[in-house]
């Protein structure tokens, strides 16, 4: 009864991850193409601004409280400047490099915890581990394939995002589960608007949006924030080392979406690389130090 209990649960967990990636790459997708007619900014600061009355709405009506005691703390507070880092450092890798180089590149997020961790605090990390990191250190190499006709210098601001990222999820695994995934939801949007806000000086002035714009920008608010709302419970059921692995789909919807709405080029080295990131990825979860 308790093992059928716990595979309904990794089912359930294994197929909000799969919906959660599959709404990022539809929003990072989306915010793509606005870019062609929109700067940067505005599209955060609209994104932002929806997805903050989505959870703020949803919050009241299932009378959650988005200021738990546990928003105010310092490790919460740097959690969300790294959401913010994260925001602009990967919107700016998809709309002005690629979409399927940045998205195989933030793949590597698992790889840099494990990498942080050892550098960083100290933690033990084993052979075979530090052997993994090296094999999906190569994939990324394989992906970006830097000095190579085609390649966007952009690109590599999907490192930056990286670095942030792998900070943000270090310090979630820190922050109690008494937190509400719909106030974890709320803060993660309002860590875009806040992103929007202060790239205004670096980005050409705000644009009228367009009825067609206004669709856009309202279909990511919406796959963004069921997006996010199904990786907050993906990550806090079910056994990691099941669901996990499920975190890796989004590259697949991404070269989809790369493909057909961007005529993106994807090329033998950058699909072994793309490959060496996930088996990396996935094997580092079932080895044991």
């Amino acid at each position: 009864m308790l093992q059928d209990s716990v595979r309904l649960e990794n089912i359930r967990c294994i197929l909000c991850m799969i919906v959660a990636m599959a709404g990022f790459a539809v929003e990072d997708a989306i915010i793509k193409q606005l870019s062609i007619s929109l700067p940067i900014s505005q599209i955060l600061i609209l994104i932002g601004s929806g997805g903050l009355i989505t959870f703020f709405l949803a919050g009241a009506f299932q009378k959650i409280s988005l200021f738990n005691p546990d928003t105010r703390k310092p490790w919460f507070i740097v959690r969300s400047f790294c959401e913010l880092a994260a925001a602009i450092s990967f919107v700016s890798a998809v709309v002005y490099g690629s979409l399927s180089i940045s998205s195989a590149i933030i793949q590597a997020t698992p790889l840099a915890i494990v990498a942080g961790g050892a550098l960083f605090l100290q933690q033990r990390v084993s052979g075979p581990r530090w052997m993994l990191l090296l094999i999906g250190f190569l994939g990324v190499l394989l992906v970006t394939q830097p000095g190579q006709e085609g390649f966007k210098p952009a690109t590599l601001f999907a490192f930056a995002a990286v670095f942030f990222l792998a900070v943000r999820d270090t310090i979630t695994r820190l922050l109690s589960v008494s937190i509400p995934a719909i106030t974890l939801s709320f803060w993660a949007f309002f860590a875009s608007l806040l992103a929007g806000i202060a790239t205004i000086p670096f980005f050409p002035p705000f644009q009228t949006p367009s009825p067609q714009n206004i669709l856009l920008v309202a279909t990511s608010i919406i796959t963004g924030s069921v997006a996010y709302y199904c990786i907050v419970l993906a990550t806090r059921a079910g056994e990691i080392s099941v669901v996990a692995p499920f975190r890796y789909t989004r590259l697949l919807f991404a070269l989809i979406l790369s493909v057909i709405f961007f005529n993106e080029p994807i090329n033998e080295l950058m699909l072994l690389g793309s490959a060496l990131i996930i088996v990396s990825g996935v094997m580092m979860l079932v080895i044991k130090d």
